[in-house]
């Protein structure tokens, strides 16, 4: 116990006798001293949170509950109040004595109920005046939640006032939303004020607050992006909104199943970029990707659709080479299906617009330019394509590809030989452009192609130093700029088999294949080429530790690799194990291209789209021709197979009919010119069977990689000479001969013309003498080789 005397100014001890009980208290004591009643009221208030149970606890708390022991003077408060608004007194007497004190809180009422505490006093009730106010008291200890309640109860109710006014006045706004991305990119929509990022091939299903005096607006851009590269006008005539962003998806709306019924009820094709669900009908997304919706389209004969779906795919996706050729193909087949004309009329409503859009569109894209022109001549508009490229080269005369583009259209209708001084003086102007270098050594590797002396069965070679000079100033190039893309591999690649220079081109196509983004199939397939061209001595890599996990996991894929590459031909059960008839389908046809030929060329007479269209051009080059050389009117279907095929496909056939190589032939692609050579020597024919008349050492020149011509150059002449052998040859002298023949000499003939290998000889020096290859082996069936 403390010896220092208690001092107590206030007199609380008097008023609150059992104060004393709590002493020593350091807290109480030190309040007691101030004189200050509050204080030793919150002093046992904070004693009492600390306190446990028993009767110490029991003594704090009937302390701080007679708060009348703890009053202070203060001034009578007003209380003004009107109709119940206002200040009032809150609280009534505890006793029935009429003069007895009691506690009284002064309250913000509204229209008589109260709202917020405000102080507390003791007062009296006398009969002179209302309340006669003795003085202030502490606050209770329950009074901070009171006020934290009525403040949550007012924000409450503010917040649901608002929430009910906005539903109010938003009522009939709200519209649900579906945002289907088809594209390859992920691209950020906004619509109002909600904002998606969606990735490729993905759905966004949400809700969106729909202005009654705006039209709602679709835009889609690439994320990081400020500019949307389409701005969308949605219908507002239904609840839900339908966002194809450039209609590259297909989009379905299906019905609920009618009563009774047991299977799906006919779906709705939702067409176009903005749609609308009808009430109970749900959104089915068909095909996610564009690719997949423009090939469904086209195997569905829809070539107006499917061209509008990659065009617009090919304007907004930069280096997009696929979206680019499957609407051109699509834009093509629409117009060859519209109308009844021939290829260069400037009737060609799809075919242009897509070319011009392309020209406009993508200036610095050497390879969009290319195919904008190839079209623009492919309609009859070549003249139209050079006007522009005359004026673009005149704005922007200080740029390589400008004056590039202005040159190629310019020497489209002139063979390589005259067009490559327009090439080396543009290479003298823009000496450090790596695409003029390019244009430059495809020029010269064309002009090589075309000459005679090239080739490597000739004896006497004058200009064998010129192709390794080109392959000199490849390789410059090559180090200097590597090639970017697998089509300028390519180049770089057949320039150095050209000059016999097969580790150079290994070492670049290794080089090439050590960025995993580069092994697409065309590499691939370049790479397995080359290999099997080369040799296992020359090839500094193995093509099977380049294939990708999920391609090598595709059993189908697989199997074409290996085709057409030459490295293996799967057999026949392992063909009917694929479960898609589709993929049965081409892989048959990719190989019976190679051992039966005449069963291949049956067959793709009459095959669908969807299996056409998936064969390589230079597959279907060789089986369109065969079937144009005999007459079938069905090549025409295997010529639409395929973009390359449908570009060249007059300048194939007039090499097929004349044998003289055009200039638009001359930039074909090799696998395509060296399967109209094949095709073309054995265009003549003779007493019932294909006479081979054309030798063909330079084939494999044309194509040094080894492609589909060169290596069913052997089965395809197999089937000329089958064909002699199987064909009994008709007699000069039955016709010079006046007398009937007897006897001997009749026996003599009719066992000739029915004895297969007696005709061998004469077959031998028709076909394979002809075409430069070495003849079968006798003995075998057919007179085919073991």
């Amino acid at each position: 116990m403390s010896l220092a005397p208690l001092t107590d100014p206030s007199g609380l001890l008097e008023r609150a006798p059992r104060l004393a009980e709590l002493l020593p208290d350091a807290a109480l004591s030190e309040a007691l001293a101030r004189g200050d009643a509050w204080r030793v009221h919150a002093a046992l208030v904070q004693r009492l949170s600390q306190e446990r149970p028993g009767p110490t606890r029991d003594l704090l708390a009937a302390l701080v509950e007679d708060r009348a022991a703890f009053v202070t003077s203060a001034p009578t408060p007003r209380t003004p109040s009107f109709l119940g608004t206002g200040l009032r007194w809150r609280g009534q007497p505890a006793s029935t004595a009429p003069d007895a004190p009691f506690v009284a809180e002064r309250t913000v009422t509204v229209l008589g109920l109260p709202v917020w505490p405000l102080n507390d006093y003791l007062v009296r009730a006398v009969p002179s005046a209302p309340l006669q106010v003795i003085g202030q008291v502490p606050p209770p200890t329950r009074r901070a939640r009171r006020r934290a309640g009525v403040v949550v109860s007012v924000v409450l109710g503010v917040c649901v006032g608002v929430g009910l006014g906005g539903v109010w006045l938003n009522r009939g706004r709200e519209r649900a939303v579906s945002v289907v991305n088809g594209l390859s990119r992920p691209v950020e929509v906004r619509i109002g004020a909600q904002h998606w990022t969606v990735a490729p091939g993905a759905r966004v299903d949400d809700v969106v607050m729909v202005e009654s005096d705006e039209v709602p607006h679709a835009k889609a851009s690439w994320p990081g992006s400020e500019w949307p590269f389409e701005d969308v006008v949605l219908p507002t005539d239904g609840e839900h909104l339908v966002y194809n962003v450039r209609g590259a998806a297909t989009l379905e709306g299906q019905p609920p199943p009618a009563p009774g019924a047991t299977g799906l009820t006919g779906r709705r094709p939702l067409w176009g970029t903005g749609a609308l669900l009808f009430a109970d009908e749900e959104l089915v997304v068909a095909h996610p990707g564009w690719e997949a919706s423009v090939l469904a389209h086209m195997e569905a004969g829809r070539w107006e659709r499917a061209g509008q779906v990659a065009s617009a795919v090919a304007e907004v996706e930069a280096g997009n080479v696929r979206a680019r050729e499957l609407g051109a193909r699509g834009v093509l087949l629409a117009d060859a299906r519209t109308h009844a004309h021939q290829p260069k009329d400037p009737r060609a409503k799809h075919t242009a617009p897509f070319a011009r859009m392309l020209m406009h569109k993508w200036q610095n894209d050497l390879g969009a330019q290319s195919l904008a022109q190839d079209l623009m001549a492919f309609a009859g508009m070549g003249k139209e394509a050079l006007e522009r490229y005359y004026e673009h080269e005149d704005a922007f005369r200080d740029q390589p590809l400008p004056a590039l583009y202005l040159r190629r259209a310019r020497t489209m209708e002139v063979l390589p030989s005259l067009a490559l001084p327009e090439y080396e003086s543009l290479a003298k102007r823009f000496p450090d452009s790596p695409d003029v270098g390019r244009a430059v050594l495809k020029a010269r590797w064309l002009q090589e192609l075309e000459d005679p002396l090239l080739s490597r069965q000739q004896a006497v070679d004058p200009s064998r130093e010129r192709v390794r000079e080109t392959s000199r100033m490849a390789e410059a190039l090559a180090a200097k700029h590597p090639p970017e893309t697998v089509e300028q591999l390519e180049l770089f690649v057949r320039i150095h088999l050209r000059a016999w220079r097969r580790d150079a081109a290994t070492a670049l196509v290794h080089r090439f294949g050590q960025d995993p983004r580069h092994r697409g199939w065309d590499f691939l397939v370049l790479a397995g080429r080359l290999a099997e061209a080369v040799g296992p001595a020359h090839t500094p890599y193995v093509l099977q530790d380049w294939i990708p996990a999920p391609l090598s996991r595709q059993p189908e894929r697989m199997m074409l690799l290996n085709l057409l590459t030459g490295r293996r031909s799967p057999k026949e059960p392992e063909r009917m194990s694929l479960p898609s008839a589709t993929d049965r389908a081409v892989v048959g046809l990719t190989r019976d291209v190679l051992e039966d030929p005449k069963r291949a060329m049956a067959q793709a007479a009459t095959e669908s789209e969807a299996v056409l269209s998936r064969l390589e051009p230079e597959v279907a080059a060789l089986l369109a021709l065969e079937l144009a050389r005999t007459g079938d009117a069905r090549a025409s279907h295997l010529f639409n197979a395929s973009l390359p095929l449908m570009l060249g496909r007059e300048a194939l056939l007039k090499f097929l009919r004349t044998g003289e190589p055009t200039p638009a032939f001359s930039r074909l692609a090799p696998g395509l010119r060296a399967a109209a050579v094949l095709t073309r020597a054995r265009s003549e024919a003779q007493e019932g069977y294909t006479v081979v008349n054309a030798r063909l050492d330079g084939l494999e020149g044309l194509d040094a990689l080894g492609g589909f011509a060169v290596r069913a150059a052997r089965p395809w002449t197999r089937l000329a000479f089958d064909a002699c052998m199987d064909t009994k040859v008709k007699r000069e002298s039955d016709y010079r001969v006046m007398i009937h023949p007897r006897g001997d000499l009749l026996r003599h003939w009719n066992q000739q013309d029915s004895d297969r290998e007696a005709r061998r000889p004469n077959c031998e020096a028709r076909v394979f003498a002809a075409a430069g290859l070495p003849p079968p082996k006798a003995g075998n069936a057919n007179g085919a080789d073991p």
